[in-house]
């Protein structure tokens, strides 16, 4: 069989008892980090004006919740303004080992399908984390190509995570489901280019994921077709969107219901990309020995090429970011903000930190060099290491080989609930924020239309 005709098995097949309960319990908490995430999302301007303009667009109305909002639309037009909301902060989940921000796509999706088809939280779930086994393994398959290529990892593998997840919702038979991964990858998109001025493109990647992934799945139960060879093709995606010497095909189906990648997905302790989380983190330790910002001459950051791409070129644009946002990929911001205010949340983003002068003079001191082979375990993990130059000539060494949240270094459970608590303040009610944790640690003992109604319960809105 081709990789979408084993990828389909699996889809068709997987049932939420077999899913071992650890995995189920590792979902929740990704689960409600997701949904605090897209919450505070909501508030952001991009995401406003996203959902506006769904609103008002003909042919979009229907029934499933806009959430934080007043707004319902159709499935697949709120899957892709909640998808936007999701990752407009880049404080989503992540999957390191592949690069992709599952959760963004698939919560909006499992959970507006659900709302609509009036389906259980089990079937929610189950769907949530099929999503994820295939969004992760498309993307480990591609060893880091498709960034490499310039594609954003989270619109191309999360694409398939999305088809995987309504093919679940909808009962589609393998055959339908290979059809269905057909007609994806004709839609596979989301270029980095958004990087040249910080526009709001890359969110709206998520959310067009989850999009094109309902879209596929309908018109492949309605007979149309794909091609089956849509992953090891002449002109299938790891030839156009990737590097075919680099990519490991095989590893689209590897251990499928065996090996859950689902327990390899990192939660953000920060709102920015992950690719600086550690180095941010190196950092913070000098804090810890007795080192202050004003004692620095030098900071050096070693950093793969991937994340360079993202967080360090064109050098001369990140020392002063002119965006809340362009400032989330600067990584002399980052690590000049993370370390004067021992790190970084959502107000590091505000307009008046961007302007800071004691951030942007540390700023300017933090350079980077090109990590050698073998230094630092890139992409398993998004390690820090820096070396530090102070101003009395000494250097300091400070590495982090697995980044904070990462489940080897893992937050903890009542971290992570806390994280909700902090992103939903002023948007739910205390009630509701409450109602929320409650209902997604029992959500399999629920209809999903029970928890989109606590996620419109919000203070003003």
């Amino acid at each position: 069989m081709t990789y979408s005709e084993n990828l389909s098995q699996f889809i068709s097949s997987e049932r939420y008892d077999a899913i071992p309960s650890h995995v189920i319990a590792r979902a929740k908490l990704h689960l409600l980090d997701c949904l605090g995430v897209a919450l505070a999302g909501t508030m952001q301007t991009n995401a406003i004006n996203g959902r506006n303009a769904l609103h008002t667009m003909p042919n979009t109305q229907g029934t499933c919740r806009v959430w934080g909002s007043a707004y319902t639309l159709s499935p697949a037009y709120a899957a892709l303004a909640n998808g936007i909301a999701a990752h407009v902060l880049d404080f989503d989940d992540t999957h390191t080992d592949s690069i992709t921000h599952g959760s963004a796509v698939l919560a909006p999706l499992a959970i507006a399908l659900s709302e609509d088809l009036n389906l259980s939280g089990r079937e929610m779930l189950t769907a949530y984390i099929i999503g994820w086994e295939v969004a992760a393994r498309v993307g480990l398959a591609s060893k880091g190509s498709f960034h490499k290529r310039g594609f954003h990892s989270t619109a191309i593998a999360g694409l398939f995570g999305a088809v995987g997840g309504a093919a679940s919702l909808l009962n589609l038979s393998p055959q339908a489901c290979a059809h269905a991964m057909g007609l994806a990858g004709s839609q596979a998109a989301g270029i980095a280019e958004y990087l040249t001025n910080s526009s709001s493109a890359k969110c709206f990647h998520a959310g067009w994921a989850a999009h094109s992934g309902i879209l596929s799945v309908y018109l492949a139960r309605a007979g149309m077709t794909g091609p089956m060879t849509i992953f090891e093709g002449r002109f299938g995606l790891f030839a156009t969107h990737g590097i075919e010497s680099e990519i490991n095909a095989a590893d689209v189906c590897q251990e499928l219901g065996k090996n859950w990648e689902m327990m390899r997905v990192s939660i953000k302790p920060y709102p920015c990309c992950h690719f600086a989380h550690a180095t941010v983190d190196c950092a913070r330790k000098l804090l810890q020995d007795g080192i202050k910002p004003e004692d620095v001459q030098q900071i050096l950051c070693v950093v793969d090429p991937i994340a360079a791409a993202l967080i360090c070129e064109p050098a001369d644009d990140k020392f002063a970011p002119c965006t809340p946002y362009a400032a989330k990929f600067s990584l002399p911001y980052l690590v000049a903000s993370g370390m004067i205010d021992d790190g970084l949340n959502l107000q590091s983003f505000s307009p008046a930190q961007l302007v800071r002068a004691d951030v942007l003079k540390l700023a300017r001191k933090v350079s980077y060099r090109y990590c050698e082979e073998g230094e630092i375990p890139f992409p398993a993990y998004f390690p820090g290491l820096i070396t530090v130059t102070l101003k009395d000539g000494r250097e300091v060494t400070k590495y982090l080989r697995v980044n904070y949240g990462n489940p080897e270094n893992p937050m903890e459970n009542g971290d992570i609930e806390q994280k909700f608590r902090h992103n939903v303040n002023g948007i739910l009610t205390p009630l509701a924020a409450e109602k929320v944790i409650q209902l997604v640690a029992d959500i399999e003992n629920h209809p999903v239309a029970e928890l989109t109604q606590w996620l419109a319960n919000t203070v003003t809105r």
